[in-house]
């Protein structure tokens, strides 16, 4: 593994260039930042828990009192309690009575494990030492109590939910380093499609889908997915970048399905439409009593109701649709159900309003990125929001498919465990920078480029 950097890269963000060459010796030299301060650390030696938090929180309050410059974080730490971590965060993050923050380094030392390996994800600017080891794996429960199958049930869709939650937050955070990456790597992208020629073509098919033909392509998932695949050590990391990919194209084809239904005859007896209306018609009939009625809140109305029961419907029959024509030979046994129910979850995740409002967030911070100079200028100088919108409009469904690459990274990496190199978790998005020189030019290491810079 080569951990040699590249000092002649080229600039990665379009930004204006000036017409005249720097006056170094006129213009004020700006400070790299981004630098790690161990005179100004404290240290996650144990693991997370209130203890620790009582330990830390008046030294992180007198810190942060001292000054406003940026506090390293040295972990080494095998996990602890999710809540606890959070709220460590919390504290570290949160600005003073003047409204005034201090950016967080967190660095891996030696072990960044489970809550740890979240904790050093979240830091404003992540650094792993070479020889660190880093594991992700989905949210836990530590013990349940007289375990029967109604309560384990509950229990794993209650950790199915927790992780859908956490893997939007962790998607968030992440997906700067993700652009800062697929930037990178994108010059790799054409060798990458010829090497796998026929796995790009079938994806190539299904995202086709939802781009127009004659659209500019600003954004090449399955050239980012390939490099990743190309680069991960280990072929449990290599899975987490196609299984992403391959999560992906079943939303796009679960849309498709949709489109399809939309269009279906009215007359038709087979119409999905008739279906669900006469389900809802028979549930209406069914004079059934419940010992405890469920608690309706009194924004929601009956046809509120209707409405989300019908939609709910007729997603499960369009992933039904899918997975019977995948599963041809496939027998309906427990096995398959669950699949079902677990496609089901993933489907209506992925539909709900938080993820429109990431892509058009990620859109906006993000134009240099991802547009020409000339049309991200035009975005960040908007009037108004529905200004903002028309402009983004034709390039929302390829941002929605990064976005929702982004997404299944992270909810992949919440699954099972992947115990990663600190080169694998700067290709993921979970750290910025590799001591050293990682696979990846980090920002600090580029901003070393830049003339104004000391």
């Amino acid at each position: 593994m080569s951990n040699k950097i590249r000092t002649n890269k080229k600039t990665k963000t379009q930004s204006k260039k000036s017409s005249q060459t720097p006056n170094v010796a006129k213009e004020p030299k700006r400070k790299i930042g981004l630098t790690l301060n161990w005179e100004r650390a404290i240290y996650i030696n144990k693991p997370i828990d209130d203890t620790l938090m009582k330990e830390l929180t008046p030294v992180i309050l007198q810190m942060k009192q001292k000054s406003s410059d940026p506090i390293t974080v040295g972990i080494d730490s095998p996990g602890g309690n999710v809540s606890t971590m959070e709220s460590l965060l919390s504290l570290l993050n949160c600005p003073d009575q003047d409204g005034k923050g201090v950016e967080i380094y967190t660095v891996a030392t030696n072990r960044a494990f489970s809550a740890a390996a979240s904790f050093l994800a979240f830091g404003d600017y992540s650094v792993g030492f070479p020889h660190s080891n880093i594991l992700y794996h989905d949210v836990r429960y530590s013990d349940i109590d007289d375990v029967t199958p109604s309560k384990a049930l509950e229990a794993a869709r209650r950790l199915e939910r927790s992780n859908a939650v956490f893997s939007l937050k962790l998607a968030n955070r992440v997906q700067e380093r993700l652009i800062w990456v697929y930037l990178d790597l994108k010059p790799t992208f054409s060798k990458v499609r010829e090497r796998w020629k026929k796995f790009v073509e079938q994806y190539d098919k299904v995202f086709s889908e939802l781009i127009p033909k004659d659209q500019q392509q600003i954004v090449d998932v399955v050239g980012l997915s390939l490099a990743l695949y190309s680069r991960l050590s280990s072929p449990n990391d290599q899975k987490i970048a196609i299984r992403a990919l391959e999560l992906l194209a079943s939303w796009i084809q679960i849309e498709r399905i949709e489109q399809r239904f939309s269009k279906a005859e009215s007359e038709k007896e087979t119409d999905p439409t008739k279906v669900i209306s006469s389900l809802i018609d028979v549930i209406k009939k069914m004079d059934l009593e419940q010992t405890s009625p469920p608690q309706v809140p009194e924004s929601t109305t009956g046809s509120e109701l209707e409405e989300a029961s019908r939609n709910d419907i007729r997603l499960l029959l369009e992933v039904l649709a899918r997975r019977l024509a995948i599963d041809k030979n496939q027998n309906i046994n427990d096995s398959w159900l669950d699949t079902v129910i677990e496609d089901f979850s993933f489907m209506k995740d992925i539909k709900s309003p938080s993820h429109i409002q990431a892509t058009t967030r990620m859109m906006v911070n993000h134009a240099h990125a991802l547009f020409d100079r000339d049309t991200a200028d035009k975005i960040r100088s908007a009037g108004n929001e529905e200004e903002r919108n028309k402009l983004l409009a034709p390039f929302y469904s390829q941002a929605r498919i990064f976005w929702y690459y982004i997404v299944l990274i992270c909810k992949c990496l919440c699954r099972g465990d992947h115990f990663l190199t600190p080169y694998d978790a700067q290709l993921l998005g979970l750290i910025d920078e590799v001591l050293g020189g990682g696979l990846i030019q980090s920002k600090r290491e580029w901003r070393k480029t830049q003339p104004n810079y000391e």
